[in-house]
């Protein structure tokens, strides 16, 4: 329910490919919800990322990327071009969740669900301003900002604090805002000792939660322009992503169109 067989890289030497092993969740919101509480009471450890072009890009050329991804549970779509490219490659209905939509929607069903949150990531204090303002908003939902302070990498001793912090916490859903895929990587070198709980990569979700950044109106969000309302923002920080990196997404979509079209022609 609510799966699509389709992933798309693009390749060093520009073509693009498509990877049947991955599985990309195009299912509505109310079927995100079912799926996200199955793995909260299954007990284990479990990560769900939201690849956007950004990520997709990643894929071949960083081999940490690649691993976060592959390692996922559920992997969610973000990103209206990727929307777009799927709906064009014959997937009929595909829904876009990214993390600063999930971050709200986990606080509002936190109380009807009995889950408990937790946020780790993001600058000195934002975190813990961000679990102030949604248990504000939500009253009831139980929220608590989890300190990380900055490290050099995923197996940096510093890290262990705040394992220790979740083990103590026992959560059922863990915000991890890193970065990807920082954030994926510290989830894949702890998980052996992290409680049982869904852990969602979502950025900058922290800070749209705590109002440290703003986003888009939902007009230029479903219009597919998100990305020039943040990067008006933070121009210097996210250039290079969206103006120089992101046009390759282009050639993915024309190969993946040849090839899906060599598929239905049986060749």
């Amino acid at each position: 329910m609510g799966q699509a067989r389709t992933l798309l890289t693009l390749a060093e030497d520009g073509s693009a490919q498509i990877d049947s092993r991955l599985d990309l969740f195009t299912g509505s919101r109310d079927e995100l919800i079912d799926v996200i509480c199955d793995l909260v009471a299954d007990g284990d450890p479990h990560l769900v990322v939201t690849p956007n072009v950004d990520q997709i890009l990643q894929l071949n050329r960083s081999p940490t990327a690649r691993q976060a991804v592959e390692a996922a549970s559920l992997r969610l779509v973000d990103g209206m071009p990727l929307v777009g490219l799927l709906r064009l490659l014959g997937v009929r209905s595909v829904h876009r969740h990214t993390g600063a939509d999930l971050l709200p929607m986990a606080a509002r069903l936190s109380r009807e669900k009995s889950w408990s949150i937790a946020l780790v990531g993001g600058a000195e204090g934002v975190a813990e301003a961000a679990a102030q303002r949604l248990r504000a908003e939500h009253p009831g939902a139980i929220i608590e900002a989890v300190d990380l302070p900055m490290l050099s990498g995923p197996q940096d001793p510093a890290g262990k604090a705040a394992v220790l912090r979740l083990t103590e916490l026992q959560p059922s859903l863990v915000f991890l805002c890193m970065g990807f895929p920082r954030q994926e990587s510290w989830f894949l070198h702890w998980r052996e000792l992290l409680p049982g709980a869904v852990y969602l990569g979502t950025g900058a979700a922290v800070d749209f939660a705590a109002g440290t950044k703003k986003r888009a109106p939902k007009l230029i969000q479903n219009l597919g322009f998100e990305w020039v309302f943040r990067l008006g923002q933070e121009p210097r920080r996210l250039a290079h992503r969206y103006l120089i990196t992101g046009p390759r997404f282009i050639l993915v979509a024309a190969f993946s169109v040849k090839a899906r079209l060599r598929v239905a022609l049986g060749r």
